[in-house]
């Protein structure tokens, strides 16, 4: 009896370790980083070389090692069929800077998506952008509002118009940017609809995203800005006069 007892504990101690053992397991597996399949290179490339879908093969690569102008392996029909600017090592990456778009621009479209030119009022950034980066899009646009002006209930509403400013498109990939400072975006028919009617009735700006990046991608987080949030800024400033002679110290 005294070598069972041992026996029963050391075995109820076991269950308990390998239970222990799966939940650290499976905690680690949950909060382990997803990874992503992206285009690499089968074989080593030569320059010139025009791809084929024997040429390349799916390389996973977790989220935050993602290259900037990395392809994913389900947008791989982008590039079959493009020649590469130069060699590329056996299992190195294929990136958009790789290749020369010499087919239609329709393929580097997204399976199930449209492509959509976007002019920006301000084209400063996009001179500095290229194919891969990912933006933001914030669009400032009027709209009109119906309020009551009076507490008296058969006033008349009074139809007030203001300037506001918000998130558009939370995250966006560029895949091209024409000569004249266009970019190119590929996205569902239903949200390259939106963007097309939105960009005819607002100004559009370009904000820079961190590649990868997988914060703050509801649109709703951006809020909105309205002109007369710039009043209350200055409430409760100092004026600031400016003397004849702006260098003058007075002591």
């Amino acid at each position: 009896m005294k070598n069972v007892i041992p026996l029963i504990v050391a075995v109820v101690l076991g269950f308990v370790a390998v239970y222990v053992v799966n939940r650290t397991i499976s905690k680690q597996n949950e909060t382990s980083e997803k990874f992503v399949d992206v285009v690499a290179a089968s074989r080593t490339l030569a320059a010139n070389e025009t791809l084929t879908e024997a040429f390349i093969h799916p390389r996973s690569v977790p989220l935050s090692s993602l290259p900037k102008q990395h392809i994913k392996w389900e947008s791989r029909n982008m590039v079959v069929g493009q020649k590469v600017l130069h060699a590329i090592p056996k299992s190195d990456y294929v990136l958009l800077s790789d290749v020369g778009m010499t087919r239609s621009i329709g393929n580097v479209i997204g399976d199930g998506e449209w492509g959509t030119l976007v002019t920006f009022s301000d084209s400063s950034l996009v001179k500095m952008l290229q194919p891969g980066d990912e933006i933001v899009i914030v669009g400032a646009f009027d709209i009109t509002q119906t309020v009551k002006r009076d507490k008296d209930v058969d006033a008349a509403p009074e139809v007030i118009r203001k300037r506001v400013t918000s998130v558009v498109f939370p995250r966006v990939r560029i895949l091209d940017i024409t000569s004249t400072g266009g970019v190119l975006l590929s996205l569902p028919p239903q949200q390259a609809i939106a963007l097309t009617a939105i960009q005819m009735n607002a100004e559009l700006y370009p904000l820079l995203r961190k590649t990868n990046d997988t914060k703050a991608l509801n649109r709703k987080d951006g809020g909105i800005f309205e002109d007369s949030a710039i009043a209350r800024m200055i409430d409760g400033l100092t004026a600031i006069d400016i003397p004849s002679v702006p260098t003058e110290v007075k002591e």
